[in-house]
């Protein structure tokens, strides 16, 4: 039993959809690891807190070589494997040999967070309280005290802190250079408070180069210049190092968001080069090295694998749906139409509807269907022309032969000739119509050779003479000679002789002119007269078969009606053109062209002009 195109794409569909899920099910088991929601997550709250504290060691160290007891005690505190490297080479490794995977990879870079937010060509000031000099918390840079300047730090701190009457576990805070700071809401002014920002151990040079370094940056963003740098030692939120700038006797103020701010920190970064860490590479993974181990087949994961394929099966399926079944719809209308078309019925038309393949075919298949009615629609006319054409020589001859059967015309010469034309008439008419049949099947050839077109005129003009010459009509050719074309002989005389033939039954003036000439390589010729001429009207529908400017004219001046059709297919089988322009009252010029046929040969001997049917 034959199954549609719908229930076949749907089965499809839905293998490709098993085989998928099946495919996937291989892989995960083949290539996953086998990690828990709850495992994944306590990974990730280690992982930050392993990368947060080397981010601190890195902006405190000038590199990362002594970073080794560091690591080792974070991945015991963690339960985590620790690798880094620097341009590829290992510093330290807690688990040498396993790989370094590059999903476990993450860029520890104490600068990066400083160049994101400050250094970055964009108008965000970075973030911060109203008095932080955006330096990330993690940065001491040149402003680094070693123990001793610590504690001196710390000493001096408790004292004012004392003096204030406050706590010391609450009042006391410490920037990541080992600064001791107060912790309070606003800087006070007694106790020696203010001695509090006076430089310890290496700031004061450092302070001193950061000045240096701001200024010429200042300048050159068109802000004035300020006299110092200078620290102001209360905690920020978050615990980063403060900055502020001094200009004369005024009170020492923040740097302003945008240029003053970014040059405050590009002047540190510049000062703290060689106290700062470069950045490396760190491989957090777990303590195999992240070895793929198989997923765990329990009941929860196989129901969340079967969960799985029904959302992706009901998903394709749904797809399926609004996708294939309208388009199948419409080719069913295609193949409903072809039936109808089959049947006779050549004016169906398919809807045509959006611009896909499907829309193509229905396209195509209403330019079938009406090109079929178009050629049904000739045939149908060309029957009745061609039972006209025939009924008119038939009734003469009957009623001829029937006269002379009953005695009432007599057998004399003068009925032989009568008969013996309209017989010439019908073989005229039938030898017209197996042209243009042999024409439109494609079986009609031309055999050129060269041949001189100025002879054939002159033949024309001698077989036309005496008809010619009956209605008083001279005929004259104008012809270069020899012109020698590569062209059928026999066909171009036939066109020659329609078109003069055409000429004698509708001219009514005193000449007919023949002309031939040369353009570049096509051989150009005219057939003129002066007769009576035509309208726009009937210069459309001149070259139609059967067609006649006048209905009524008999077989003696309106011939077949296929001269005109079977010389417009003859010279474009030669790859020329045939037209017409006429003025009623003036007369008529039918031009015939023969593109790329001149030789510069003589012709071997004379050419024949019979025509090989």
């Amino acid at each position: 039993m034959r199954r549609s195109l719908v229930a076949r794409l749907l089965l499809s569909v839905v293998a490709v959809a098993l085989v998928a899920v099946l495919g996937t099910v291989w892989l995960t088991r083949t290539t996953q690891p086998s990690y828990s929601i709850e495992q994944a997550g306590t990974n990730l709250e280690a992982d930050v807190a392993i990368v947060d504290e080397l981010l601190d060691w890195g902006g405190s160290h000038a590199t990362w070589d002594d970073v080794g007891p560091v690591v080792h005690r974070l991945a015991r505190e963690h339960g985590r494997r620790i690798a880094v490297v620097e341009q590829g080479r290992t510093v330290v490794d807690t688990r040498p040999g396993f790989p370094y995977p590059d999903h476990a990879r993450t860029e520890v870079d104490p600068w990066q967070e400083l160049v994101d937010q400050v250094l970055a060509p964009d108008d965000s000031p970075g973030t911060g309280s109203e008095d932080l000099a955006p330096l990330p918390d993690h940065l001491s840079g040149a402003l680094t005290l070693d123990d001793e300047q610590r504690a001196e730090s710390l000493r001096r701190v408790s004292a004012v802190v004392g003096c204030l009457g406050l706590t010391l576990e609450t009042s006391i805070a410490f920037w990541p250079t080992g600064r001791a700071v107060l912790d309070v809401a606003s800087q006070p002014d007694g106790c020696g408070a203010p001695a509090l920002a006076q430089p310890i151990g290496p700031e004061q040079r450092a302070l001193d180069q950061i000045t240096e370094l701001t200024n010429p940056c200042l300048i050159t963003a068109g802000l004035p210049p300020v006299d110092r740098v200078v620290l102001r030692p209360v905690r920020a939120d978050p615990a980063g190092i403060v900055l502020g700038l001094q200009t004369g006797g005024e009170p020492v103020r923040r740097p302003a968001p945008g240029e003053e701010l970014r040059c405050v920190a590009a002047a540190f970064t510049t000062a703290s080069a060689g106290s700062v860490a470069p950045s490396v590479e760190v491989y957090l993974t777990d303590e195999r090295g992240d070895q793929r181990n198989a997923l765990d087949l329990s009941p929860g994961s196989q129901a969340r694998i079967a969960l799985v394929s029904a959302v992706v099966v009901t998903l394709v399926l749904a797809t399926a749906g609004l996708v294939g079944v309208p388009a199948v719809r419409r080719v069913r209308s295609v193949t409903r139409a072809a039936r109808e078309l089959a049947a006779g019925d050549l004016s169906v038309v398919v809807p045509v509807r959006g611009g896909d393949e499907v829309s193509d075919l229905a396209r195509a298949f209403n330019t079938m269907a009406a090109e079929l009615a178009r050629t049904r629609e000739q045939q149908q006319q060309m029957v009745a022309d061609v039972s006209h054409e025939l009924r008119t020589p038939l009734t003469t001859l009957r009623g001829w032969l029937e006269g002379a059967q009953e005695g009432v015309v007599p057998t004399d010469a003068h009925l032989v000739d009568l008969l013996h034309g309209e017989t010439m008439h019908l073989q005229q008419i039938t030898a017209d119509l197996q042209t243009l049949s042999r024409a439109d099947s494609g079986h009609l050839q031309v055999h050129r050779e060269p041949t001189d077109v100025a002879a054939l005129l002159h033949e024309a003009r001698r077989a036309s003479g005496e008809r010619a010459a009956t209605r008083s009509l001279d005929v004259r050719v104008d012809a270069p000679g020899p012109l020698v074309a590569e062209v059928d002989p026999g066909r171009v005389r036939q066109v020659v002789e329609n078109l003069v033939a055409n000429a004698v039954q509708h001219s009514e003036g005193s000449r007919i002119d023949l002309r031939a000439a040369l353009d570049g390589t096509t051989v150009v010729l005219e057939v003129a007269d002066d007769g009576i001429g035509m309208t726009a009207d009937d210069l459309s529908r001149l070259f139609d078969r059967f067609w006649r400017a006048d209905r009524s004219r008999t077989k003696g001046s309106g011939g077949s009606g296929l001269g005109l059709a079977i010389s417009r297919t003859l010279v474009e089988l030669h790859g020329g053109t045939l037209t017409a322009a006429s003025e009623p009252g003036v007369g008529t010029v039918f031009t015939a062209t023969f593109p790329g046929s001149t030789t510069g040969e003589e012709p071997d001997a004379p050419r024949p002009s019979t025509l090989n049917l």
